[in-house]
């Protein structure tokens, strides 16, 4: 994994300010767009996901010599993803609140990626 992190920091550097500054003017815009789509799927499933840590003894072994084992106990810490029910109520009026808030948003996404437009046509070759 860590062999592939200059390779992500070249292709992020691959942006040219322009893209850079309309991508960081519709951010809002598709945050809300995603919420809206992980709401939607959280409903029509009807409940979510939680995911705590747990640490648990076990029995393994440990090595003391080259073919030499010795019994011993240990500690893992595993993930244990539960269900969890879901407030549809909350739900349902956190989602009417982002589709009352989308049409500002896309608007303000327009005009941010104007104004990206117009400060950097003067720097353009």
């Amino acid at each position: 994994m860590l062999r592939y992190i200059p390779l992500m920091l070249l292709l992020v550097a691959c942006a040219t300010p322009q893209e850079r500054c309309i991508n960081d003017a519709a951010a809002p815009y598709r945050s809300a767009l995603k919420e809206r789509a992980k709401i939607a799927e959280t409903l029509a499933r009807g409940f979510t996901y939680k995911t705590e840590y747990e640490t648990r003894r076990v029995f393994s072994r440990s090595r003391i010599g080259p073919d030499t084992f010795v019994p011993c106990w240990d500690r893992e810490t595993v993930p244990v993803t539960k269900r969890i029910a879901v407030d549809a109520d909350a739900l349902r009026a956190r989602d009417a609140q982002l589709a009352r808030d989308l049409p500002n948003l896309q608007r303000a996404a327009e005009r941010g990626a104007y104004a990206c437009a117009q400060a950097f046509a003067k720097t353009a070759p």
